[in-house]
């Protein structure tokens, strides 16, 4: 299984995020709906998160990691001078990160766990 580097992975997702949420906004850039892109984005990385782990004990944990790491964004949005800091895209952020999990209970990641036990064999791990 090559876990660690699907976690790698999301490490550097985790990255790209902290990146892009702490640059200024190009005031000229397509209009987007700010909490929806919270909500979509922790989605997604509450999805990525939720597919490795090996048990259902530790979504919770999935959750709150993504929850504490959306917050911690924040504040320190609210510490640049183009940036500012919003509850609403904290309660953003955590909706997404709860709805990401429900991955973990689909086909998906049954799909995913073949994938990588192929891409495994492939690599001779």
């Amino acid at each position: 299984m090559l876990l660690p580097l699907w976690y790698a992975c999301g490490l550097l997702l985790l990255a790209l995020v902290a990146s892009l949420s702490l640059m200024p906004v190009p005031g000229d850039g397509p209009q987007v709906n700010d909490k929806l892109a919270h909500f979509i984005t922790y989605a997604l990385l509450s999805g990525w998160f939720g597919l490795l782990v090996s048990s259902r004990r530790w979504l919770l944990s999935v959750w709150l990691g993504l929850t504490a790491f959306g917050i911690v964004i924040e504040g320190l949005q609210g510490l640049t001078a183009h940036r500012s800091a919003e509850w609403a895209d904290v309660v953003a952020n955590g909706l997404g990160a709860a709805v990401g999990l429900v991955g973990f209970f689909t086909v998906l990641r049954r799909l995913l766990r073949l994938f990588d036990a192929r891409l495994a064999a492939l690599v001779g791990r």
